[in-house]
């Protein structure tokens, strides 16, 4: 039973129904438009809720209404009042009528409409999310990544001796044993940053040039020893790097948060657009593209 519960195709036909019972509802709500009658009862809050939170949870509904004080329900009384009235008002007098603004709303709120009956009833196991993960494994590869910091020595203020002025400190640096924390204040200000805390291949191309990231990731990583010297096409730079990763496939219990919310988001809108066809195939369409153009 439970098998046959997260079956696609249940949930397919649940969606469709829930949207059915929902839509007759609808329909019978706009016949009465043209009445002068408005009748408040429980039901009608607790849709009114439902609406207001975008959350399709009847449960949750009777909780929160159930929850109010007396002076909260009859000012949501008179929210859902003020609405009726005005959306009666602007029917009567036409305004939804060659309105492709309300057109496209309406759109949209059948579109909400059935995302929100397809996500109550997405439920994802463990196998649905293993399942997921191997399929899309290249979406969670973990990009490579450097931890570094380095000493700048500016081309346009100092020109061709600006590797001359890296050389030389490079050899002062290490014989000082310049730790990682001491280069703020060696050099000249580099136009980013200092330090470089587990930053991808791609940012640091973004802010050293792609030859001298190609550099800085072939490297060995050594806490202490300065290396260098390395060239952007900002100037010259000495580099302390403390750890290199080259990339990995990600494990799927570091990821599995994240492969939850891709899992559960692809499934809803397969089963919202499943939903959607099956009410599709309840009408009769006729396609005619020849109409109105001149031969």
């Amino acid at each position: 039973m439970s098998r046959f519960l997260r079956d696609p195709l249940f949930h397919f036909a649940a969606v469709g129904l829930a949207l059915f019972l929902l839509f007759s509802a609808l329909g019978q709500t706009e016949s009465e438009a043209d009445s002068s009658e408005i009748r408040v009862d429980r039901e009608t809050i607790l849709t009114f809720i439902q609406y207001r939170t975008r959350s399709f949870d009847r449960e949750m509904a009777e909780r929160r209404l159930d929850a109010l004080s007396e002076e909260d329900v009859n000012r949501l009384v008179n929210e859902y009042l003020r609405e009726e009235v005005l959306y009666r008002e602007g029917l009567g007098l036409g305004l939804d009528a060659d309105d492709y603004v309300i057109r496209r709303r309406l759109i949209q709120k059948v579109d909400f409409l059935a995302e929100g009956f397809a996500s109550a009833a997405v439920e994802l196991t463990e196998e649905d999310l293993l399942a997921h993960f191997e399929a899309n494994k290249q979406d969670y590869f973990v990009a490579p990544s450097i931890t570094f910091t380095h000493v700048f020595f500016d081309r346009a203020k100092h020109g061709d001796a600006a590797l001359t002025l890296a050389e030389e400190a490079l050899e002062r640096l290490n014989r000082e044993r310049v730790p990682f924390s001491g280069a703020p204040g060696q050099g000249d200000r580099f136009p980013f940053h200092v330090n470089y805390v587990e930053r991808t291949y791609d940012f640091i191309a973004s802010h050293f040039g792609p030859e001298m990231t190609a550099e800085l990731f072939a490297l060995t990583a050594e806490d202490g020893i300065w290396q260098g010297v390395f060239k952007s096409p900002y100037g010259a730079h000495l580099v302390m790097v403390t750890s290199i990763s080259q990339g990995q496939d990600a494990n799927f219990e570091d990821v599995k948060t994240r492969v939850a919310e891709d899992a559960r988001r692809i499934r809803l809108e397969a089963d919202k657009e499943a939903a959607i066809a099956k009410i599709a195939a309840e009408y009769d369409i006729e396609i005619d593209l020849s109409t109105g153009v001149p031969e």
